[in-house]
């Protein structure tokens, strides 16, 4: 019966252009990317200035001398970025600094499988994840754009440790662990409206990190809002990197040069940009205070020369500035500071 089959001219002329199909795929996909890369070239822009991870999303950045670059986002040892999230007990709703700008203050760092959390004060508590992922307790939680994502809760002592410090008595607050695997409604899933450019397609699934595993700029685009802060006003404070809470800053470069950025390399680690990154309020809180700024700076600035271009960037990202880039995962390694950044560069900026 099968010799039958396999023997009928109409099953062989289809095998024939499946395994035509199976071959020519592949050798297609090897001459696009060969084009891609004489087109886009790497050009050597610069050197890593500075690294951060961030344990608990909108807490305080770690600055770190090397990162390990994964799928999920970026991680030091056992610090993975925004693997923990406060949300509200009741309504399950993230809490951000944009509400609550003190978390900024608030400390965390993973070592031999114990979260450990300190205020400015010196208070400090210690969750056991082992527990925590032993005796698993699911709970939702709701992100940005009402998109639903599960962790594992982190206990009581912890929410009462938080909720004390947010000054949240009445309303308490969890403290939820990601892990890869629960329920998420969350991908990052490009849009040929975030560019002028060509998109790149991606499906990127992340942590509690939003919009992209990966943030990068150049150290000059921070020196560059600076000088205008303090042409606009020399009383306005000074901004840092940590204003913007990246993973990588890249000196070396003009200010706003990742607006042009299409893929960086560094060592043997490469990411695709994908997406301007846009700003929000949070980018008035003040990282060694945890107080907003009351002029709204830089916000207020940045929305006069940072907005996006007239046309459909303008329509998708309206009155919020653009500062930094995107990234996800090309090729998975480690970043160091001091480290040769290589870039391919788009034809126009966005």
């Amino acid at each position: 019966m099968a010799a039958d089959l396999f023997g009928r001219r109409d099953v062989k002329l289809g095998l024939a252009v499946l395994s035509s199909a199976l071959v020519a795929v592949p050798v297609y996909q090897y001459l696009q990317r060969l084009c891609f890369e004489r087109k886009y070239p790497w050009v050597q822009i610069g050197k890593v200035e500075e690294l951060f991870v961030y344990p608990i999303k909108s807490c305080k950045g770690n600055k770190v001398d090397t990162l390990q670059c994964g799928k999920l986002g970026a991680s030091c040892g056992e610090d993975f970025d925004r693997y923990f999230l406060i949300v509200d007990a009741e309504t399950n709703h993230f809490h951000t600094a944009r509400q609550f700008p003190q978390l900024v203050l608030l400390e965390s760092h993973v070592d031999k499988d114990i979260l450990k959390i300190s205020t400015p004060e010196g208070k400090a508590i210690e969750v056991e994840l082992s527990l925590v992922t032993e005796f698993p307790v699911v709970r939702p939680s709701t992100l940005h754009f009402k998109k639903r994502q599960d962790g594992l809760d982190c206990g009581d002592d912890v929410a009462a440790f938080l909720t004390e410090y947010m000054g949240l008595r009445d309303k308490p607050c969890r403290l939820l662990y990601f892990q890869e695997g629960y329920y998420s409604e969350r991908r990052c899933q490009t849009s040929q409206s975030w560019w002028n450019n060509p998109v790149p397609k991606r499906d990127d699934k992340t942590a509690f990190t939003d919009l992209a595993p990966y943030l990068a700029f150049s150290s000059a685009s921070v020196d560059d809002l600076n000088k205008e802060l303090k042409a606009n006003n020399p009383e306005n404070p000074t901004i840092s990197s940590r204003n913007f809470r990246p993973n990588i800053v890249v000196s070396g470069v003009p200010p706003y040069d990742e607006d042009r950025w299409l893929e960086l390399r560094i060592g043997e680690t490469e990411f695709v940009c994908y997406k301007p990154c846009t700003r929000c309020v949070l980018t008035t809180v003040d990282p060694d205070t945890g107080k907003k700024s009351p002029d709204i700076q830089p916000l207020k600035l940045l929305r006069e020369y940072r907005l996006a271009p007239e046309g459909k960037l303008r329509q998708e990202f309206k009155q919020s500035p653009i500062f930094g880039v995107n990234m996800g995962i090309l090729k998975c390694g480690n970043v160091s500071v001091g480290d040769n950044v290589f870039a391919r560069y788009k034809p126009t900026p966005f």
